[in-house]
């Protein structure tokens, strides 16, 4: 065996072997590939990509091919050019989704506060945590002040009972056992059990509601945001005083608060 052919069988060092420098350029590297064949608007060849980023050889097949087996990269059909792959087309489609969500979301959160009076927050799963997205400020005496960027347990809020409502049941019993905590007026439900059986009847009647699990003296009814499969993608809700979630007020901030997501859920498709 030649001695060229005895290096080609050695084999290569784990990636964990590879200094953060070299990590850094790869990832550098693959993503001017991707914005190369961006500017170009049309599929590139591997020799355009080499001579054009001065990658060497070697390194561009081994890219494109990542790239390739990833579907960002994927064959034009004429000749041998690539061109940007089904992957980017659902990574776009995910941040338009995300954009549509903040402007339309915003516009509703606001009318929904003026309708109301009440604090008014949109929230989606982050990390297997509820973070509030954003707020509208409530403008009555008394209002209950919320934090854009904060994260909580989901059994901390209503909303977040529904964000993770179409989990099935192992999912749900394995996320909830692992962020479960109590909270700070000592009343959130820690039984994975019950709180299975609250999200499945939450999501059933289209809206969650909570008072004093997380503040005293406080709560929220919240709606579930739904996009174009069904799932729930964010939720809508209401942060008042207990006083003004007794019956008949709780019943009339329901209501408003399931037409708005549903308002939300139809803008979002």
């Amino acid at each position: 065996m030649a001695p060229s052919d005895k290096r080609a069988l050695k084999p290569r060092p784990p990636v964990e072997a590879e200094d953060e420098n070299t990590g850094s350029r790869s990832v550098r590297r693959a993503l001017d590939i991707l914005e190369l064949v961006l500017k170009h608007n049309q599929p590139v060849t591997v020799a355009q990509i080499i001579a054009e980023l001065a990658i060497p050889k070697s390194t561009a097949y081994e890219l494109v091919r990542t790239l390739s087996d990833g579907d960002y990269l994927e064959p034009s059909g004429k000749g041998s050019g690539l061109f940007l792959g089904r992957r980017l087309f659902e990574l776009g489609m995910a941040y338009r989704g995300h954009v549509d969500l903040l402007r339309d979301g915003s516009r509703i959160a606001e009318e929904l506060r003026d309708e109301t009076g009440e604090t008014v927050q949109l929230s989606v799963l982050e990390n297997d945590l509820m973070m509030v997205l954003f707020k509208e400020e409530g403008v009555r005496p008394l209002r209950i002040i919320s934090k854009i960027g904060s994260r909580v347990p989901v059994n901390w809020a209503a909303a977040g009972r529904l964000l993770v409502s179409d989990m099935d049941d192992k999912a749900l019993t394995s996320l909830l056992t692992a962020t479960n905590r109590q909270s700070p007026t000592g009343r959130a439900i820690l039984d994975v059990k019950k709180l299975i059986a609250q999200i499945r009847k939450f999501r059933r009647q289209g809206y969650a509601s909570e008072l004093n699990e997380t503040n005293e003296h406080a709560g929220c009814v919240a709606a579930p945001v739904i996009d174009g499969s069904g799932r729930c993608i964010a939720a809508l809700s209401i942060v008042a005083p207990e006083q003004r979630l007794a019956r008949p007020n709780r019943d009339q901030l329901i209501a408003a608060v399931i037409a708005a997501a549903e308002k939300l859920s139809r803008r979002l498709g």
